[in-house]
């Protein structure tokens, strides 16, 4: 996947800003949260729903060390949900599910206690 930077959304920004104040957690580590959520969620991100109009990550700060996997996973989802494998499609999946994940884990945590219950029991 051709990426280097990725914006997310002014909304998914704000969002993470409150999220790392709740939490103590860094926004590259939030996002990773977030995005596992997303590509757990069944229903496919639209990334039509998601401007490009808020804070932009450097790929690496984003993923880490994780880049492969995280890269193998958003592959297999694509692959499941019948989308097209092209780099460019990659990308805007990429970047809906970051969005979406920065939603669900806005609406699900309030404190870093409810982490915890991100975790399969």
């Amino acid at each position: 996947m051709k990426l280097n930077r990725i914006q997310v959304s002014e909304d998914s920004t704000h969002k993470l800003s409150i999220l790392k104040g709740r939490t103590g957690l860094l926004p590259n580590a939030l996002c990773r949260l977030g995005l596992s959520l997303s590509l757990l969620d069944p229903g496919i991100p639209k990334p039509e729903n998601y401007l490009k109009d808020g804070s932009e990550f450097n790929r690496y700060t984003l993923m880490g060390e994780w880049d492969p996997l995280i890269v193998a996973l958003l592959k297999e989802r694509c692959a499941a949900d019948g989308l097209p494998l092209d780099d460019e499609s990659l990308v805007e999946q990429f970047r809906a599910h970051l969005n979406r994940g920065v939603e669900l884990l806005y609406a699900r945590v309030r404190g870093v206690s409810d982490l915890v219950e991100l975790l399969p029991k």
